[in-house]
């Protein structure tokens, strides 16, 4: 498929109405792996790489990138997921163009600062690669896929961005999903996103900023409890967690949780 003079690779496979899911900062379609599987038995999943940053294409390029892939797909109706950055861009979509968007899932997305500086979130990130050392080869060949000037673009992009203004124009039935035990992105930011996401519910898992890879049987439960509509029932103002398919969730007015 062809983008702006620029070739780029996609992966579909499974049957049912169409998912997207799009990784974070310095990942591929490979981080999905483990949990595409269950989605592909009950949903069409397509799987990308999001584009290299550059002169050409900036990090602030990539929601617009998004859209034009979308359309270059022929992908109308489309349920969005997105994890970490590729949850930002997501998010962002959701609120610039939402025509199309039946549903959102954010997993540990970013958007929202959450007051650390770069050096404090880079060593929280190295503390959270440390953790997935049994991925280690993966994650190296897609950091050198990306290369250290692309990372760097999207780490400091990531530090600055604030979507809270732009997340009131959201429409779609949005699900953001938390590790509990998250380091980059701590569940107080959790809070502040769904207090600014209309309507949104949120979903905790007992994992750290990569539930696909820790916790993924949890992950597709929750992904396809939400894309199949069974969460319909409104919480009322009061707390009342629930559990579907092992996953934890909180209304929007759940107590407080201590910053990580």
């Amino acid at each position: 498929m062809t983008i702006d003079g620029s070739r780029y690779r996609y992966r579909f496979f499974g049957e049912g109405p169409p998912a997207v899911l799009v990784h974070g900062l310095s990942g591929s379609w490979r981080w999905w792996s483990p949990v595409s599987e269950a989605l592909a038995q009950r949903r069409s999943v397509y799987v990308l790489d999001l584009p290299r940053l550059g002169r050409r294409l900036r990090a602030s390029d990539l929601v617009v990138w998004l859209g034009r892939w979308l359309r270059a797909v022929g992908l109308e109706e489309v349920d969005l997921v997105g994890h970490s950055l590729g949850g930002l861009v997501a998010a962002e979509l959701a609120a610039t163009r939402p025509e199309g968007l039946r549903r959102l899932a954010l997993v540990a997305p970013a958007g929202i600062p959450c007051g650390r500086g770069l050096f404090g979130q880079s060593l929280r990130l190295g503390v959270t690669l440390y953790e997935l050392r049994k991925q280690f080869p993966m994650i190296v060949g897609d950091a050198l896929r990306c290369g250290p000037l692309d990372i760097m673009r999207g780490a400091v992009f990531v530090a600055d961005r604030d979507l809270r203004a732009e997340l009131a124009a959201v429409r779609a039935p949005s699900l953001l999903v938390w590790g509990e035990h998250d380091r980059l992105v701590p569940m107080r930011v959790a809070e502040e996103w769904q207090a600014a996401l209309p309507g949104s519910r949120l979903a905790l898992l007992p994992c750290g900023h990569v539930p696909m890879k820790e916790v993924p049987d949890e992950l597709a439960a929750c992904l396809l409890a939400f894309l199949e509509q069974q969460l319909t029932d409104e919480l009322p103002n009061e707390v009342r967690p629930r559990v579907v398919d092992r996953v934890r969730l909180a209304g929007n007015n759940h107590e407080p949780r201590p910053g990580q």
